[in-house]
């Protein structure tokens, strides 16, 4: 999907959904440096009020992104800033999301320019995962 064909006020909804698994949870958290015991621990989350241990909140809005990126939402674009994102349900092991996109704007520059949206992700339950605004 290239900057013409994307129109202020539409919404795109990715097709699909992506699983998360345990195993894509303790290689984010490792990599990342975030190998805190609430992203690696079930018996430590579960402490916490937890069902499970919890998917770190960057992995829930690079999901996002790879699900719109594959319905070709902003497929060879740079994200360049984020405001009001906020985390509303965990997200556990074995859950699927789902992303959608409403576009606010767009302002033309050379090839193309910046398109800001508004994105939600939502669980298999269709509750509202995480929220935000990305340029």
């Amino acid at each position: 999907m290239y900057f013409e064909e994307i129109e202020i006020g539409k919404g795109y909804k990715s097709p699909v959904t992506k699983p998360i698994t345990g195993t894509e949870i303790d290689l984010v958290a490792q990599m990342s440096g975030m190998d805190l015991p609430g992203f690696l621990n079930a018996d430590f989350a579960k402490g916490k009020g937890f069902k499970d241990r919890v998917t770190p909140g960057v992995y829930v809005i690079g999901s996002m992104m790879g699900l719109m990126a594959k319905h070709g939402f902003l497929a060879d674009a740079i994200w360049i800033s984020a405001t009001d994102i906020s985390f509303r349900t965990p997200v556990f092991p074995g859950d699927r999301l789902s992303a959608e996109v409403e576009v606010l704007g767009k302002k033309e520059g050379k090839r193309g320019g910046p398109i800001t949206y508004k994105w939600t992700v939502n669980n298999q339950e269709g509750k509202l995962v995480a929220q935000g605004v990305n340029t």
